[in-house]
């Protein structure tokens, strides 16, 4: 069992009228996530709380569901992780149908959709699952590393029409979104899940907060405070700078793990992007 020291907090920044940002502590579950709304105050806070009450939902029942039936995570711990990682990626569908229905029969929530970052510990596992570009970082042996695939045009410049290259800038790609929930009536998730080491910290944000501060100021900042105190720093550093989105940050401190998680260190990691393996110094088994 892992146990973790967990906080989150969000704030509507200092010129936002609304805060369209949500976020969720299931400390039972071991899920957390943030979701940044957009489509005007009314529609985006309706788009992110929705996605949080639809993944807070489908995640509960499965919970009740698996633990009434515990034969597979002691037969087959590996079918078990992997029925989880389906889990919390179908968690994040069922929100897209939710929104998305909304958005269609709604005039006033017409175009709406919200960004997803989802955290969920299980067993001795990390995996984390994301639509939008609110990040997910994994703090380690004194590095900050991306645990997220940021859905935007900076990153997916493939995607940028070959009459539009050059027109942009970098600081404006990468705020344009290539995916967000409840936009379309179906959308893809991506996912990354690798072991968890006991003194990780897994750091969750809206970009009203990533906008503001450096990766390394997050990455130093978090590991000399707890949970809470991090949380409560990072948004008064953000609104220092500006504040002029919503930010939201969810800070989840391991504390420990099984014993067996230092054996297999790294032994068993799927699904995750080559660009992150890269940059962790791992090989994807994709």
């Amino acid at each position: 069992m892992i146990l973790v020291e967990a906080a989150g907090n969000s704030d509507v920044g200092k010129v936002r009228k609304a805060n369209e940002d949500s976020f969720l502590l299931n400390e039972q579950l071991g899920l957390y996530v943030v979701a940044d709304g957009m489509g005007g105050h009314r529609g985006g806070a309706m788009a992110s709380q929705t996605a949080i009450e639809a993944i807070d939902g489908y995640m509960k029942a499965s919970h009740t569901q698996t633990a009434s039936h515990p034969e597979t995570d002691q037969t087959d711990p590996a079918a078990a992780l992997n029925q989880a990682v389906k889990r919390l990626c179908k968690s994040i569908s069922m929100a897209n149908k939710r929104i998305y229905a909304k958005s269609v029969n709604v005039d006033a929530y017409r175009g709406m959709g919200t960004t997803v970052s989802a955290l969920l510990l299980y067993g001795t596992d990390i995996i984390t699952a994301n639509v939008g570009d609110s990040p997910i970082y994994l703090l380690r042996n004194g590095e900050i590393e991306d645990l997220f695939t940021p859905h935007t045009l900076l990153h997916e410049r493939k995607k940028i029409p070959k009459s539009m290259e050059g027109r942009f800038s970098n600081g404006k790609l990468a705020h344009v979104l290539t995916r967000a929930v409840g936009i379309r009536s179906e959308v893809h998730v991506d996912h990354v899940q690798l072991p968890c080491l006991r003194g990780d910290t897994i750091v969750i944000c809206s970009d009203g907060l990533s906008g503001k501060i450096k990766r390394n100021e997050i990455r130093d900042l978090v590991l000399e405070n707890d949970s809470e105190t991090a949380c409560h720093k990072l948004i008064r550093l953000a609104n220092d700078r500006g504040g002029e989105d919503n930010i939201t940050v969810i800070v989840v401190k391991i504390k420990s793990e099984k014993k067996n998680t230092l054996a297999r260190q790294f032994g068993r990691i799927s699904n995750i992007p080559a660009w992150i393996g890269s940059l962790m110094g791992i090989k994807s088994n994709q």
